[in-house]
């Protein structure tokens, strides 16, 4: 009897089978992830005749050093020749009329080079991931500890038909909408569009809330501790891995987001919608022919995918560990 219980029940040969064929898949996925970035690395660091000219040609290898065989290897090697030449002359100059409310006006963008680019990219990214990690988290959080009032109720509703009404139908009521009020093409008036509080992250908030416990609240309150106060002290706190972790997500997605720019923001191009027109060969007439070459639009992708990537290796914990929950449980 006693030796019946020790026995231990082993998998069955099918769930080892699913096990290794999982496993060899993900296995085969990341190895293409990381050889795709390493082979485009080497790219940008490659001379453009390496990877156009026939008597040159080393699309696969590493960067020549050989000056006899390709003459500026070393430039493209040691001094990031690609780099410079993207920093030198990848600029934005163009001229778009669009309508705001009744009039019509004509925005002129002059010379918006790469690190004006860079400076927008901060201004929609930081600004943008942090509305997307506290607002969904403050409504979440109001709807989910005042549930006994009916408008919780109706937020929670309208929310869940926001998120199942196709995106295409939003867009030329929103645009119009933008530009009546006056907020279209600006910085604020993007971040005054991000602060719907809905979205994907606010049942995830509202999931977590609801397993939090009243008793905090209860507390507080006794030492005459005001709703405001119980929610940025108490709760916020408790959350503060989750709002963490939906930033970083956030950060990642809004850095490499080129459409919503073009869309809301085309007098302030970001370094994302910079390395698009790299890639399709719109942009400044005369600069545009001198970023051309395969291995420069190469470096282009590298200088918008390393930030991520050491991002990514410095907080993998954070993007990719679980969300627990804190304190005391109901």
């Amino acid at each position: 009897m006693e030796k019946r219980k020790r026995t231990k029940i082993g998998k069955s040969p099918i769930t080892w089978i699913v096990v290794i064929v999982l496993c060899a898949l993900l296995i085969t996925y990341a190895l293409i992830l990381i050889s795709s970035l390493l082979w485009g690395f080497m790219t940008s660091l490659k001379d453009p005749r390496e990877f156009s000219d026939l008597d040159f040609q080393n699309v696969m290898g590493l960067p020549s050093l050989n000056r006899n065989q390709v003459p500026n290897s070393w430039d493209e090697v040691f001094r990031l020749e690609n780099y410079r030449v993207i920093f030198e002359n990848l600029t934005y100059d163009y001229t778009m009329p669009f309508y705001m409310g009744q009039t019509e006006i004509v925005h002129e963008v002059k010379d918006v080079n790469l690190l004006g680019m860079l400076w927008n990219t901060l201004f929609y990214t930081i600004g943008g991931a942090l509305i997307y990690a506290i607002m969904p988290c403050m409504t979440a959080y109001l709807c989910a500890k005042y549930d006994e009032f009916k408008l919780s109720g109706a937020i929670f509703v309208v929310y869940l038909f926001m998120m199942s009404m196709p995106i295409v139908g939003n867009y030329p009521t929103e645009l119009t909408f933008l530009r009546n009020i006056g907020i279209y093409d600006t910085i604020w008036g993007n971040y005054i569009q991000k602060m719907t509080g809905s979205g994907m992250y606010f049942f995830v908030y509202y999931a977590y809330f609801k397993g939090v416990s009243n008793t905090y609240r209860e507390a507080a309150e006794i030492d005459g501790a005001s709703q405001f106060r119980v929610m940025i002290t108490i709760y916020f706190p408790l959350a503060i891995k989750m709002i963490s972790t939906v930033f970083l997500i956030q950060f990642v997605t809004l850095w490499n987001d080129y459409q919503t720019p073009l869309m809301y923001l085309p007098t302030h191009p970001t370094l994302a919608f910079g390395i698009y027109l790299l890639n399709t060969g719109n942009g400044s007439g005369e600069n545009m022919r001198k970023l051309y070459y395969t291995t420069i639009r190469m470096a282009g992708c590298m200088m918008l995918a390393v930030p991520i990537t050491i991002i990514f290796v410095i907080f993998k914990e954070r993007l990719m560990g679980d969300v627990s929950l804190g304190g005391i449980k109901e």
